[in-house]
């Protein structure tokens, strides 16, 4: 009987000629992807993850066992209850996000699965169809049994199936990324750029966020995540070797593209919950910290390693770090009756931990804060006073992210505006009108919130928008989680007076 050394290579590679059809005819470039190249290219193609279908099943439901047993010991309602407030809006977040992009990511690895242009490609790809199926499961059986108690976790499910302005942004991004993709550019895209560079270790720092917050129950959900996304992210690699000896200008767009579209997306979900919706006294970092050193570090030293560079906005992008994410939290506390989670006002003891740690321009967001915290003061806590502590004109969104102009600082947005083609487009950034002039066939005709409803596709009036066109409710759409009522800023106003 042949050992596991001697028969697994036998397995893994299964290609063959073909006598009845071309090899161009099997693999066509349009969803194989660009450049097309016959196999004698890719017959060295592997990665450092090599396991069988029995090994994968046995390793898997071993990571099952492990999520259930923590979920039977202290997943309960009770359990959940006794999160911090906050911290229970970070997981809203996650949990909308999470389970349909993660199914979104079965589609593009499936594509893999039948384009890739290597049987051991092939067979990873099946493997990383799977495991995003399970990325789907997973975090909908956990959230499932909290939506009785509130509400806002049926947006689990709900929220890439409707119109909310983050589901479109959120759609914008993983449609293309995952569903709209050849198999090459999805795993430069997705198993390189996202996973290696993104959700994998963004996984590490969820898990540690979550253990600091005594949620071990999501803790041990995303370790059981990254696992699988530390395999299966390895695809991008072996692709990424090859492309290069050939068009290393492509993959250097590819690479740029998409990390400055996953820095945008994932600034929102981890940088929100890093310094805004986990306790002070909980924070083991910043995300800024985070960002420079679990992604930029490893991401630099891996183009390193392919001889690439770095992408030329690379200053734009390490400046936003102290500014971008709270720009948006700020933008989205504004106009929180748009979205499905609740958010707070940072306290004045996190305040000046966010100061420490983002000198550059927190004093711009700090006199932000002190705008929001004066009206709360002026009309006073309650249920009954959020929309008046709430924006009411629409926001404009960016042409390419699709999300809020709320890029730059407070006293100067970068924002800019491109007329093409006898249209006027608006991007947030630099970055967003690059991508946008070198693929306008796919951009130029998607419609934002704006033009919805300058066109009368969705409800101008702010309530009709909530409820028809974002499929909101007074009980889902988000609020302040105190309502104002916060003790430091009844304190402050007694002083004052």
């Amino acid at each position: 009987m042949l050992n596991r050394e001697e028969w697994l290579p036998l397995a893994r590679k299964l290609d063959w000629d073909y006598t009845y059809v071309r090899e161009d005819e099997v693999f066509p470039q349009v969803i194989s992807g660009h450049p097309w190249l016959p196999h004698a290219e890719w017959k060295d193609w592997e990665e450092s993850f090599k396991t069988s279908y029995r090994e994968y099943v046995d390793n898997q439901y071993e990571k099952d066992m492990a999520v259930y047993a923590v979920r039977d010991a202290i997943g309960r309602l009770e359990n959940i209850q006794k999160l911090a407030a906050p911290w229970l809006n970070s997981l809203k977040v996650h949990a909308a996000a999470l389970p349909l992009a993660e199914f979104t990511g079965v589609i593009g690895s499936l594509r893999g699965a039948r384009f890739g242009r290597d049987s051991a490609w092939r067979t990873m790809s099946t493997f990383g169809a799977l495991d995003e199926y399970r990325h789907t499961q997973i975090p909908l059986l956990l959230f499932h049994p909290l939506v009785r108690w509130d509400s806002q976790f049926d947006w689990a499910h709900k929220f890439y199936h409707t119109n909310n302005w983050f589901a479109v942004a959120a759609r914008h991004f993983f449609d293309e990324l995952t569903t709209g993709q050849n198999a090459i550019e999805f795993a430069i895209g997705t198993n390189f750029v996202l996973e290696t560079g993104f959700t994998n270790l963004q996984f590490v720092g969820l898990a540690s966020l979550a253990r600091e917050s005594s949620d071990h129950m999501f803790e041990r959900m995303v370790t059981s995540i990254q696992t699988d996304e530390a395999r299966h992210a390895q695809i991008g690699h072996p692709v990424l070797e090859v492309m290069m000896k050939h068009d290393p200008e492509y993959v250097q767009y590819l690479l740029d593209k998409w990390f400055w579209r996953s820095w945008r997306m994932f600034s929102i979900l981890t940088g929100l919950s890093t310094d805004y919706l986990t306790a002070l006294e909980q924070r083991p970092y910043s995300f800024k910290e985070f960002m420079e050193e679990w992604i930029i570090d490893q991401y630099l030293r891996t183009l390193d390693e392919f001889g690439l560079k770095k992408p030329w906005y690379w200053d734009i992008f390490e400046d936003e770090l102290n500014i971008y994410h709270h720009a948006i939290y700020a933008s989205a506390y504004t106009y929180r009756a748009t979205l499905w989670f609740d958010f707070v006002i940072p306290s004045p003891a996190e305040r000046k931990w966010l100061r420490q740690k983002y000198p550059k321009y927190w004093d711009d967001m700090d006199a932000v804060w002190e705008q929001v915290a004066e009206r709360w003061r002026t009309v006073g806590p309650g249920a009954a006073n959020e929309l008046a502590v709430h924006g009411s004109a629409m926001p404009t969104f960016c042409d390419l992210c699709q999300l809020p102009l709320s890029a730059g600082t407070p006293r100067k947005n970068t924002a800019n505006v491109l007329t093409k083609d006898g249209r006027k487009y608006i991007f947030c950034s630099a970055p967003c009108r690059w991508i946008f002039l070198r693929e306008p066939e796919r951009y130029a005709n998607h419609k934002d919130l704006v033009k919805r409803v300058l066109s009368g596709e969705a409800p101008a009036h702010l309530p009709d928008l909530l409820t028809e066109y974002f499929r909101l409710t007074p009980d889902t759409w988000g609020k302040d989680v105190y309502h104002g009522a916060y003790e430091w800023l009844a304190t402050k106003k007694a002083s004052v007076a």
